[in-house]
């Protein structure tokens, strides 16, 4: 499959014309002696490091956010395969002026409910 990032960012398109995709990217953390390792396999180059395991996550994801502009900026595709999923694109929903729209997934069970961190 062939998806190319949109600059969404970049230009002012009328709010009924506004599109958003949900990706699902996988993230792998490995503990780094005091320290997480984080890297996405889908972006290569993209490493990041991380106090906790959920620390190292949010550095992937904000990572991968400025990774995923880089691709629209230059009109380039995005690496759809096994670590980079399209899970739907969507119409967005009107959001009231200074409010925020957020999405997020949840796994479950998730390995908190087995005491695993």
């Amino acid at each position: 499959m062939h998806v190319t990032a949109m600059k969404s960012r970049h230009a002012s398109p009328e709010p009924n014309d506004v599109r958003q995709i949900r990706l699902k990217i996988t993230v792998v953390v490995e503990r780094d002696d005091d320290s997480y390792h984080a890297y996405c396999p889908a972006f290569k180059g993209l490493h990041v490091d991380g106090n906790s395991v959920d620390d190292a996550v949010r550095k992937a994801q904000e990572a991968a956010t400025v990774y995923i502009d880089s691709l629209a900026a230059h009109g380039d595709p995005l690496p759809i395969g096994p670590d980079c999923d399209l899970l739907k694109e969507e119409q967005i929903p009107t959001v009231p002026a200074g409010a925020l729209l957020r999405h997020f997934e949840l796994q479950w069970p998730s390995l908190s409910t087995f005491g695993i961190r």
